[in-house]
C-alpha cells in the first residue's frame, strides 16, 4: 500500500498485469476511475493488446481539451446532433440518461514512440448537471454569506474593517475558496464618521474647545451574481470525457457510457 504522499496511478499496472498473465490471453476490457487514466497506465494497456475505459480528469491538458470539446458538444445539441441514450424509470416511462459525441484522437506515450487511436466520448448526464448546478448554487450562496460577514452592520460588539487592502484581500479570498471569483460583482467605498468631543473634564459649554474624531471603515454596499456568466457556467454543467481504447464494435457508445 502507499501512504498516501505520493500519486497511486501506477498500482493499476501490476493488477492489469497479474489478471493477463492468470487468463493467458490479450484484448482484455478493464474499466476503472480517473487513475487508470493516467497515459503511462493507458499506453502500457495498448502495448500489451488489452482495451481501457475510464474518464478523463478535469485538470491539466485534459481540462483544456474539455473546453473546446464541450463547445462543440453544445453546437450539436442545438443542431439536435447529439447521440441520446434513454433508459426506463421506476414507473416505466424512459428519460434522457445521457447525450453526447464521438471524437477520435492519436495517442502516444512520448515522442517517436508507437502510438494508437483513443475514441474520446464527450458526454452530459442530466443527473450529473443537476448536481453540479446545485454544487454552484451553494458555493454563491456560502460566498455571499461569507462577503456580508465581512463588513457587518455598526453595533455593539461588530468589528468594522478600517484597512481597505487587509478588506479586499479578505473579499478576495472567500470568492476564490468559493471558485466564484468570476461570478459575482462586488463594490465597495470608504465610510467615514464625525464624533465631536469636549477637551477635558468636565460638562460641556458653548464655550469649550472641542476636538473631532474621525471613524474610517471600508464597507461593501452592493454584491451581485454576474448572470451571464453564470447562465453560460450552468450550460456547461454534467459533461465528462472517456476515453476507451476499444472500436465501436467491442464496446459501443452506451455500453461504455452507462457501463
Amino acid at each position: 500500500m502507499l501512504s498516501g504522499e505520493r500519486a497511486d496511478d501506477g498500482l493499476y499496472l501490476p493488477l492489469i498485469e497479474r489478471i493477463a498473465s492468470g487468463l493467458h490471453t490479450t484484448g482484455l476490457l478493464g474499466g476503472g476511475d480517473g487513475k487508470l487514466s493516467a497515459l503511462a497506465t493507458r499506453a502500457s494497456v495498448a502495448t500489451h493488446q488489452h482495451l481501457s475505459l475510464s474518464p478523463l480528469p478535469v485538470t491539466g491538458t485534459p481540462a483544456e481539451a474539455m473546453a473546446a470539446w464541450i463547445s462543440e458538444g453544445l453546437r450539436h445539441d442545438s443542431a439536435g446532433q447529439l447521440e441520446r441514450i434513454c433508459r426506463a424509470k421506476a414507473r416505466g416511462d424512459k428519460g434522457l440518461a445521457a447525450a453526447g459525441d464521438e471524437v477520435e484522437r492519436p495517442c502516444g506515450r512520448e515522442a517517436g514512440a508507437a502510438a494508437w487511436n483513443e475514441r474520446v466520448l464527450v458526454v452530459r448526464a442530466p443527473v450529473h448537471a443537476e448536481r453540479q448546478a446545485a454544487g454552484l448554487a451553494t458555493r454563491l450562496a456560502h460566498a455571499e454569506q461569507k462577503r456580508a460577514a465581512l463588513t457587518p452592520a455598526r453595533g455593539r460588539g461588530k468589528r468594522q474593517s478600517t484597512d481597505e487592502a487587509t478588506l479586499l484581500e479578505a473579499l478576495d479570498h472567500v470568492l476564490k475558496a468559493q471558485r466564484v471569483e468570476s461570478l459575482r460583482t462586488v463594490a465597495w467605498e470608504r465610510q467615514g464618521e464625525r464624533h465631536p468631543h469636549y477637551v477635558g473634564r468636565g460638562r460641556g459649554s458653548a464655550t469649550r474647545a472641542q476636538r473631532v474624531r474621525e471613524t474610517i471603515r471600508s464597507h461593501i454596499p452592493h454584491s451581485a451574481c454576474r448572470e451571464g456568466p453564470i447562465a453560460d457556467l450552468l450550460q456547461r454543467c454534467g459533461w465528462k470525457a472517456f476515453v476507451p481504447n476499444a472500436t465501436s464494435e467491442r464496446l459501443s457508445w452506451a455500453e461504455a457510457v452507462l457501463g
